[in-house]
């Protein structure tokens, strides 16, 4: 989902971690929404709107989902 966003800005050359920042991605905050949104639609969850507010890095919110997810369960 995050590499779709990257599409037109070196996608390919762009290697993706748990450390790697939006921010450093150039993505705007709307982009990110929408990666946080995506990820909510694909999981069939609903993260909690402060804790998404807090996602910084791809680990945020791989950790966010895992978090949400095992509530869920």
């Amino acid at each position: 989902m995050v590499q779709k966003k990257l599409r037109g800005k070196n996608a390919d050359e762009t290697t993706l971690g748990a450390q790697t920042a939006f921010d450093d991605l150039g993505l705007s905050s709307l982009q990110v929404a929408d990666i946080v949104y995506g990820i909510e639609d694909q999981l069939d969850i609903e993260f909690d709107p402060s804790r998404a507010a807090d996602v910084k890095t791809i680990g945020d919110l791989v950790d966010l989902a895992n978090s949400t997810a095992q509530l869920r369960a």
